[in-house]
């Protein structure tokens, strides 16, 4: 995440949210702060578009701003 200029789990999963368009869990309201939760409970079609969006909008300069 900070290698990205995103300051925490928090900001990632906010930023995930407006720029993917996925929800994931902050893993610091579990005791795992800088780890995200990711619900399965989807059809593997669905996990797959989540994880090219997450994965375009890692890619993207705006993850490079994002904090």
């Amino acid at each position: 995440m900070r290698n990205l200029g995103i300051k925490d789990d928090n900001a990632f999963a906010e930023y995930l949210l407006v720029e993917a368009g996925v929800a994931v869990v902050p893993g610091s309201g579990f005791g795992a702060p800088g780890h995200m939760r990711i619900s399965f409970a989807t059809s593997m079609k669905a996990l797959e578009d989540a994880l090219r969006r997450i994965e375009r909008a890692l890619a993207s300069p705006a993850a490079r701003r994002a904090s």
